[in-house]
């Protein structure tokens, strides 16, 4: 297991909604309506997982990301686009457009609540093993949003995760990660951890692109 960076992490704000935990890392340094990765915990995990286990409120430090990430409690049994965005928004966060990243079934649904979402509510994907096959998983409906997809060689989605990856690259998708060293486990997952963060903060601040009423593209807010 790695160890996480030494920098001072900012702050951690601990709430609840509608009986679950609901946890806030701000990044220090920050101000104002920063946007959000929102993080789907594995079979196993909790609100806490990504903060105790993963420590990434520490990579975010380091990374000197600007962006909040947030997590919840039970999350498949929550209504994320219903409940949490909104709630997310109302404690001061940027929810217009979000970052989603999950662990194993939390990867899974963090591509499938993606390809739900659609570009316009969500500026990027990051799914480390994501426990589903290449026939079932969204690749079509990702093509418009960047996705980075992870796995370490030892385990047992690595064929599924890099059958994945190579299909949304052919798709013409910006897709980033890869199969590299490691297992099921938190020691890779910390290992990837400032690649992803890196990944979140290059496109999560990016405006979706638009269509003219002449069919010309061009960026919101030009």
């Amino acid at each position: 297991m790695p160890d996480p960076p030494e920098a001072p992490p900012g702050t951690l704000q601990r709430s609840t909604l509608d009986d679950r935990r609901v946890v806030i890392g701000i990044p220090p340094g920050t101000r104002g309506r920063i946007p959000v990765l929102v993080m789907l915990h594995g079979a196993a995990g909790d609100a806490l997982t990504p903060f105790e286990l993963y420590a990434v409120d520490r990579y975010l430090a380091a990374g000197g990301a600007r962006f909040a990430v947030a997590s919840i409690d039970d999350w498949p049994s929550a209504d994320i686009a219903g409940d949490l965005l909104p709630y997310l928004d109302d404690c001061g966060l940027d929810t217009e457009r979000i970052g989603l990243m999950g662990w194993s079934a939390g990867g899974a649904g963090a591509l499938r609540l993606a390809a739900e979402l659609g570009e316009r509510k969500v500026a990027v994907v990051v799914a480390v093993a994501p426990a589903v096959t290449a026939a079932q998983a969204p690749l079509r409906e990702l093509v418009d949003i960047p996705v980075w997809l992870g796995c370490g060689d030892r385990d047992g989605w690595a064929k599924q995760t890099e059958t994945m990856l190579k299909g949304l690259k052919a798709l013409g998708a910006t897709a980033e990660g890869g199969v590299s060293d490691g297992c099921h486990n938190a020691a890779y997952r910390r290992r990837v951890l400032p690649e992803q963060i890196s990944f979140v903060s290059r496109h999560i601040h990016l405006r979706p692109a638009r269509t003219d009423g002449d069919g010309r593209s061009g960026a919101d807010g030009t």
